[in-house]
């Protein structure tokens, strides 16, 4: 055989090993992407759906939430960001649920959800235009009718909030677990068993205190994997 044959044969196999080498260094440096393992709904509490005499109806509420987290059972410090902001809330009036967003989190038990309602800083992304204008920035905002006539709330009220799981929720891989904030908007409305009028200014401080304290007190979660809105 000639000599210029051999080293074409060599180069060859030489070029032929390389590439096996490669072809299995590839395969053992492909990592296996989890599946997101818990998502997070929001819905209008069952109670509070619409005025029957037709005095307030709400058509849009949307909420300005910085952050997500979920806390793990039996410790204070210990937290895991699920959805970080600022992003926006679209909760549905009907009660049906809306899903916030879902996550991939750490293997655990958890029991608190914690999360901040949220006035955008001058230095932040606007997530949604109707949140700045030359008046402000804000964290709520409302739409609806009063005795028929459509108005635009928005408050900029600001709350910290962690709201405690009726148990303590276990996150697995291979499995979806859902948690579902349920809140409580036309309450924001009501002093002394009756609906404020939004439009006029004398409310705004009852109205924006309303919105504070329900958000620190009357926002309920819990465990919802079949997402119907009723605590597993």
């Amino acid at each position: 055989m000639k000599t210029n044959d051999l080293c074409r044969k060599g180069v060859i196999l030489i070029a032929l090993l390389f590439i096996s080498l490669a072809f299995h260094s590839c395969k053992d440096n492909v990592s296996t992407i989890e599946p997101d393992n818990l998502s997070i709904s929001s819905q209008s509490s069952q109670d509070s759906i619409g005025d029957i005499q037709n005095v307030l109806i709400l058509d849009t509420v949307k909420i300005l939430v910085k952050d997500i987290k979920i806390k793990v059972s039996n410790s204070s410090e210990d937290e895991k960001n699920f959805k970080v902001g600022p992003f926006v809330l679209f909760l549905n009036l009907n009660s049906d649920l809306n899903e916030i967003s879902t996550a991939l989190v750490p293997i655990g038990t958890y029991r608190k959800v914690k999360f901040e309602i949220h006035k955008l800083e001058d230095a932040e992304a606007i997530p949604d235009p109707e949140f700045a204008d030359a008046n402000g920035r804000y964290s709520v905002i409302v739409k609806g009718t009063y005795l028929g006539v459509y108005f635009v709330y928005k408050s900029s009220k600001s709350a910290h909030q962690i709201l405690q799981l009726p148990a303590d929720m276990p996150i697995s891989v291979g499995a979806v677990s859902n948690i579902t904030l349920t809140v409580k908007p036309y309450i924001w409305f009501i002093k002394d068993n009756a609906y404020m009028n939004p439009m006029d200014p004398v409310n705004s401080n009852d109205i924006d205190n309303n919105i504070k304290d329900n958000i620190k007190n009357c926002f309920k979660v819990f465990k919802d994997d079949d997402r119907n809105g009723i605590p597993d």
